[in-house]
């Protein structure tokens, strides 16, 4: 089975995504996951107009089974994404100074699309070992959303499972009343989410 993860550049005027260090720890064999699987990862710029380019050229040619794509956001547990809505309404700019509001993803498209991963299980091997996790329904208005959005549009007719994920702010960057998980957590996370779906 050949899964592949996507991360993002950092965004919003801050240093660290802890999606780009799972994109460097994969890189440098720093989490674990089953050798009957193949991982391969790709970094996003988090623009409106390129993130998913990047994203799909990557699915092109890597061809997976599998499509884990992780996101940062101000969220007290990893948070398993389920619905991807068809709208923009960004609160700040992308990283190309580009700030649309009010605005259709697809104006031909579905209000939404439903995540294929298995979230209710991920949820629960993640609680067992005692990660913070929830299953959400609001995957924002921002290229996150945008990303997943056209993610499981352009895979309705493939037999991927594809789905996104948002993780919190890591300690290092957080601010005194900012929720945050430790990025050894969040790297456990991932370990266990890619043994989990070693079907």
């Amino acid at each position: 089975m050949r899964v592949l993860i996507s991360g993002f550049e950092a965004f919003g005027g801050r240093d660290i995504n802890p999606t780009a260090l799972i994109i460097e720890a994969l890189e440098q064999k720093q989490i674990s996951y089953p050798t009957t699987i193949k991982v391969d990862h790709v970094l996003l710029p988090v623009t409106f107009e390129m993130a998913f380019e990047v994203l799909q050229r990557k699915i092109e040619s890597y061809n997976p089974d599998v499509v884990i794509a992780f996101g940062l956001a101000r969220r007290e547990a990893i948070e398993l994404e389920t619905v991807a809505i068809n709208h923009i309404d960004a609160k700040i700019q992308d990283n190309s100074g580009i700030k649309p509001q009010n605005q259709m993803i697809n104006p031909d498209g579905p209000p939404s699309f439903i995540a294929t991963l298995p979230v209710q299980g991920i949820e629960g091997v993640l609680k067992n070992a005692g990660i913070p996790v929830k299953i959400s329904n609001d995957a924002g208005s921002f290229v996150c959303n945008y990303l997943f959005y056209r993610l499981m549009e352009t895979n309705q007719e493939t037999f991927r499972l594809c789905g996104f994920i948002h993780v919190p702010l890591i300690p290092e960057q957080a601010g005194p009343e900012d929720p945050s998980l430790p990025l050894s957590e969040i790297h456990r996370a991932v370990s266990l989410i890619l043994h989990y779906i070693d079907y």
